[in-house]
């Protein structure tokens, strides 16, 4: 880690355990952490804990040391939505993005994606719905930077194996998700039509969804919707048209023979996780 950023990443830790109150963690998250950090990457902070102050003394703690002028977020509580809450704001000209989650909710989004069952949000900044499984993704690839308690080291523990019953479930949820366009009439016109509108939304999230399939098979957690295709390029078991047509499945085209293409190429790759996905529920 550059001495630098280990700098900084020292001085919002402290900044970041004044927030709470309890028994709190502090992780290193995003590109970072997982060593794909470039130029245009930010730095991710996770802060797991108990409670937190009050809203107003939160917001001013964050304000006297954010840069001035470059506007912060703050969200009222802890964890008020299925990913938690949020502190936004720009330290020494590098923008800071800070999830907070509340420890009682972490152990029961992590208790029920060990029991294999999950549930998709739909949200504006994710592509495909915020899918709360992400929780165990999260604590493979986070660097502690304040643990105390070990609260992180034994959810690393926990989750280090990835759960069949997740498995199932995710593969189960997807494949079906999938196929809601494979035959289906109102796809078909839209092609006929060169009904991008329609048509280009559909191979989009059915693409996505394959993708879910596609990790769940080679029993690996989903990393987050950024720099996909890399991660795709790592796995196994992955049908060989949706790695080397993904950039033409991905195009928007009027042409009716290219959309056409398109829809039996989905059909093609829907086909092969089916027959997978069959064999794999039946292990």
């Amino acid at each position: 880690m550059e001495n630098g950023l280990e700098q900084t990443l020292e001085a919002l830790t402290f900044l970041l355990r004044q927030t709470v109150t309890g028994k709190c963690a502090i992780a290193l998250a995003g590109a970072h952490a997982k060593g794909t950090a470039d130029g245009f990457s930010d730095i991710d902070l996770y802060v797991y804990a108990e409670d937190c102050i009050p809203y107003a003394a939160r917001k001013r703690l964050i304000a006297e040391s954010a840069d001035s002028g470059r506007g912060i977020y703050v969200s009222e509580g802890l964890h008020d939505a299925p990913w938690g809450g949020a502190m936004d704001f720009t330290y020494r000209g590098m923008p800071v993005e800070v999830a907070t989650r509340s420890l009682g909710e972490v152990e029961r989004m992590v208790q029920e994606s060990l029991a294999g069952r999950f549930e998709i949000f739909p949200a504006t900044w994710t592509s495909n719905g915020y899918y709360t499984f992400i929780y165990l993704s999260e604590f493979q690839f986070i660097q502690p930077l304040y643990d105390p308690d070990g609260v992180l080291e034994e959810y690393k523990r926990r989750t280090e194996a990835y759960p069949e019953a997740l498995r199932r479930g995710i593969l189960r949820t997807f494949l079906e998700r999938a196929g809601t366009w494979m035959n289906n009439f109102h796809y078909e016109s839209a092609v006929r039509r060169s009904d991008i509108l329609f048509a280009a939304p559909i191979v989009l999230h059915t693409v996505l969804d394959m993708l879910q399939v596609v990790f769940a098979l080679n029993r690996t957690y989903f990393p987050g919707d950024k720099k996909l295709e890399a991660a795709l390029a790592g796995l196994k078991r992955c049908p060989e048209a949706l790695r080397t047509e993904l950039d033409f499945l991905l195009r928007v085209s009027r042409d009716v023979r290219e959309m056409e293409r398109q829809r039996q190429l989905l059909h093609q790759i829907y086909w092969r996780l089916s027959a997978w996905v069959e064999q794999a529920l039946s292990e």
